[in-house]
C-alpha cells in the first residue's frame, strides 16, 4: 500500500511541477553566476563585494512568474515538444527584456555599473540549461534508451516513411514497454532514400526487400502506409512469406488528407484478411467532417450492429454535443454504451431501446432528444432469411423508414442519411428491393425540403454482422471444411471503418435528394478471399483446408453492381464517392401511396404476392423465379392490393 502511495505521488502532477520548479531554481541560478563570472572573465574577486543574493533573488523572481505565466510548469516530462522548447525561448527573451528594463530604469543601489552584456549571455545560457532539462527525459526515452537492451526485441523495418511512419517510430521510442527494435524504413519515393527520420535510415525501397531482410535479419515488418491498398498489403506479405518473416503489421486507422489525425503505437495490429481483400486506400478530410457534426445532437439508428456502432464511433471523434443510439438489441447496445463512455462524455451519450416500427415510441424519442442529424443504419440485411420472411423487410426496411422519415420531417431534423446497399441495385432479392424502396422513400419525401435527406450505398465490409467471413473464421477452427456457394461468385469488399468514413465524408458534403455510391474497387471472388484466410493461418487450401461448394442460395446473385443502367454517375470532389444522375421520380403524394400499399398487404400474404408488389414499385427487381400470376398487368396489381389487406 505504501509503495502504491508513493508511486502515485511521484506520478502526480504536482510532483512534476515541483521538480522542474527546483530544476529551473538551479538553471537559472548557474545561468546568473555563470555569466557574471564569464563577464568577469572567472575572476571571482570582481564581484566578491557584490549582493550577489539579492542579485539573484531579483533574477529568479522575474524568470519563475514569467515561466509560470506561460504554462512551463504543466507540460509533459515524456513528450515535450518543438513548440514547448520554443515557448521556453520566448519565456527566456521575456523576462530578460524585463529584468533589463528593471534595472536600468531604476536606481537600485545592487544594480549599480550592472553589465549589459551578462543579460545576453543569461539569457542564452538560461534557455539552454531550462530546456535541456525538460527535454532529458525524451532525450534518454528516444535516443539514448534504443541503443542498449535491444536482443530481445523484434528486429523491426518499417515500409513507409512519411508523416505516419515518423510519427510510429516516435511513439515507439518514447513507449514504455517496447516489442520492437526500429533497424530502418523502406520507401519507394526516390527523394527519401538514405535520409534519416528519427536517426533511422531509408534502407532502399520495396523492390530491395529481400536483400535488405536478410542483411538485416528483419524478423518483424510494420507496413506503415495509410494510403496503401490490398494490392501492396498482398505484396509485402508474399515478400515477408517467402523470406521466412511470420510478423506483419499495419496500422490501423484512415489516411486523413487533413492531417488532423495523428497514429500511435495502439494502431498496430496484424495483418488480416480485410487488409488483403477489402482495403481500398480511402482518404478523407476530417476537418470537413467535423465541420458537419461538431456540437450537434446525433442520432444513429442500428446503433448495436457493425455498421452503426463503427458510426457511433466514427461520430465521436468530432466533438457532437450529444450522441444517441437507438436499437432493439439490448445486450449489445449496453455494451456499445460502456464502450463509448471510455472515450466520450459519458453524460453526452443517450441510448434508446426501441423498434423503428414503433411510430409512438419513436415519437417520444424525438422528443426527449431532439435530433438534428441522423444516420439511419436499421434494417434486415441477410438475404436468404429475409426471403423466408418478406414481411419483416417491409414492417423495418420500408415501414420503420417511413416512420422514421416521417418523424424526421416534423421534428425539422437537419441532416439525414440511409445507409444503402449494392443489393438495391437491379435487386434479386426481397431484401435488396425493400431497401431500394427505401431510398424512394428518403429521397422522395423530402424533394422540396431545405433539409438534406439523402442515401448512400456500399457493398459488402469485411466482418460485419452476418456476414461470411466470422462463418469462415470458424470452419477453418474447426479444421474445415469451408463452404462457398459457388466458385465464381464475386463480391465487392470494403473494411467497415473505412466504409463509414466514406459515408461520413459524403454527408458532410452532400444535398438533398443525392444517392451517393462508393467505390469499392474491384470485386473479389469470395474463393480467393477463403484461400487468403488459409494462407495467413500458415495452411495450406486443399490440402490442409479442404474448401466445398454448396450452391447458390434464394436471391443471391454471382455478381452485386453498384449501379444500375438507368442512372449513370457523377463525380464529386473525392475520389472515392459517386453520384447517381437520375434517381427517381418519386415525390411525397407517391411515396405516401406506396408506403400505404405494403402497410396494407396482409401478414399472411405469400411470398408470389409479396415478389408481385415488389415487382410493381421497383421494376428493375427481378428474382430468379417470379411468379407473375397475380401481377400482370397495373389492374391486377391493383386488385390485389384491394384484396389481400389487414
Amino acid at each position: 500500500m505504501q509503495i502504491n502511495a508513493f508511486n502515485k505521488i511521484l506520478t502526480s502532477n504536482l510532483f512534476r511541477k515541483i521538480t522542474f520548479i527546483f530544476f529551473d531554481v538551479l538553471a537559472f541560478t548557474c545561468a546568473l553566476l555563470l555569466a557574471l563570472f564569464i563577464r568577469a572573465e572567472f575572476n571571482y574577486d570582481a564581484y566578491a563585494d557584490k549582493n550577489l543574493f539579492m542579485v539573484l533573488v531579483v533574477f529568479l523572481s522575474v524568470k519563475f512568474l514569467i515561466f509560470y505565466y506561460f504554462n512551463l510548469y504543466d507540460i509533459s516530462w515524456r513528450y515535450v515538444s518543438i513548440q514547448d522548447i520554443d515557448k521556453i525561448a520566448k519565456a527566456s527573451l521575456t523576462s530578460s527584456a524585463i529584468l533589463f528594463i528593471i534595472i536600468h530604469s531604476f536606481d537600485f543601489p545592487i544594480f549599480y555599473n550592472f553589465p549589459k552584456s551578462v543579460f545576453v549571455i543569461d539569457l542564452f545560457l538560461s534557455f539552454i540549461f531550462s530546456s535541456g532539462f525538460k527535454i532529458s527525459k525524451r532525450m534518454y526515452l528516444e535516443v539514448m534508451r534504443p541503443r542498449y537492451n535491444n536482443s530481445d526485441l523484434k528486429r523491426t523495418l518499417i515500409i513507409g516513411a512519411g508523416n505516419s511512419g515518423e510519427q510510429i517510430v516516435r511513439d515507439i521510442l518514447r513507449s514504455k514497454e517496447r516489442r520492437f527494435f526500429i533497424i530502418g524504413f523502406v520507401d519507394d519515393d526516390p527523394l527519401k532514400q538514405n535520409l534519416m527520420l528519427q536517426g533511422i535510415r531509408v534502407l532502399g525501397t520495396t523492390n530491395d526487400l529481400t536483400k535488405i531482410i536478410k542483411e538485416q535479419r528483419i524478423n518483424s515488418i510494420l507496413i506503415s502506409i495509410l494510403s496503401a491498398d490490398r494490392k501492396f498489403h498482398r505484396k509485402i506479405l508474399n515478400v515477408a512469406k517467402e523470406n521466412s518473416v511470420d510478423d506483419v503489421k499495419v496500422i490501423s486507422t484512415i489516411n486523413d488528407i487533413s492531417n488532423s489525425v495523428k497514429v500511435s503505437i495502439k494502431d498496430i495490429r496484424d495483418i488480416d484478411v480485410s487488409d488483403l481483400i477489402g482495403r481500398q486506400a480511402v482518404s478523407i478530410n476530417t476537418q470537413v467532417i467535423g465541420s458537419s457534426i461538431k456540437n450537434k445532437r446525433v442520432l444513429v439508428t442500428g446503433a448495436a450492429g457493425s455498421i452503426g456502432s463503427e458510426i457511433v464511433r466514427q461520430i465521436s471523434f468530432y466533438e457532437p454535443r450529444k450522441i444517441a443510439m437507438l436499437d432493439i438489441n439490448e445486450s449489445d447496445l449496453a455494451d456499445l454504451e460502456i464502450q463509448l463512455g471510455r472515450s466520450f462524455n459519458k453524460n453526452k451519450i443517450k441510448m434508446y431501446l426501441c423498434d423503428i416500427s414503433d411510430l409512438p415510441k419513436l415519437e417520444k424519442v424525438f422528443e426527449e432528444f431532439d435530433p438534428e442529424i441522423i444516420f439511419h443504419a436499421a434494417a434486415y440485411k441477410h438475404v436468404p432469411v429475409i426471403e423466408k420472411f418478406p414481411e419483416e423487410a417491409v414492417r423495418v426496411n420500408i415501414l420503420g423508414t417511413y416512420n422514421l422519415v416521417e418523424t424526421a420531417r416534423n421534428f425539422g431534423v437537419e441532416n439525414f442519411v440511409l445507409i444503402s446497399t449494392d443489393k438495391a441495385v437491379n435487386p434479386t432479392s426481397i431484401m435488396g428491393a425493400s431497401k431500394r424502396v427505401a431510398e424512394y422513400i428518403v429521397t422522395g419525401m423530402c424533394a422540396d425540403s431545405s433539409s438534406k435527406y439523402l442515401a448512400v450505398r456500399f457493398g459488402n465490409v469485411i466482418g460485419s454482422r452476418g456476414s461470411a467471413l466470422p462463418i469462415f473464421i470458424d470452419q477453418l477452427k474447426n479444421g474445415g471444411p469451408i463452404t462457398i456457394t459457388h466458385p465464381e461468385m464475386k463480391r465487392y469488399f470494403m473494411t467497415i471503418p473505412e466504409a463509414v468514413s466514406l459515408v461520413l465524408q459524403a454527408s458532410a458534403a452532400g444535398q438533398n435528394g443525392d444517392v451517393f455510391i462508393l467505390d469499392m474497387g474491384e470485386p473479389v471472388r469470395i474463393v480467393d478471399l477463403v484461400r487468403d484466410l488459409i494462407k495467413l493461418n500458415n495452411l495450406i487450401p486443399d490440402e490442409d483446408i479442404k474448401i466445398e461448394y454448396t450452391g447458390i442460395r434464394e436471391g443471391e446473385k454471382l455478381f452485386e453492381e453498384i449501379l444500375t443502367a438507368e442512372e449513370g454517375v457523377i463525380k464529386t470532389n473525392h475520389q472515392k464517392i459517386f453520384k447517381s444522375k437520375i434517381f427517381s421520380n418519386y415525390n411525397e403524394e407517391n411515396v405516401r401511396d406506396m408506403v400505404e400499399a405494403f402497410s396494407r398487404m396482409n401478414a399472411f400474404a405469400t411470398k408470389e404476392q409479396w415478389t408481385s408488389l415488389f415487382k410493381f414499385y421497383v421494376p428493375v427487381y427481378n428474382p430468379a423465379k417470379i411468379n407473375l400470376e397475380f401481377a400482370s398487368d397495373l389492374e391486377n396489381r391493383q386488385l390485389l392490393l384491394k384484396n389481400k389487406t389487414v
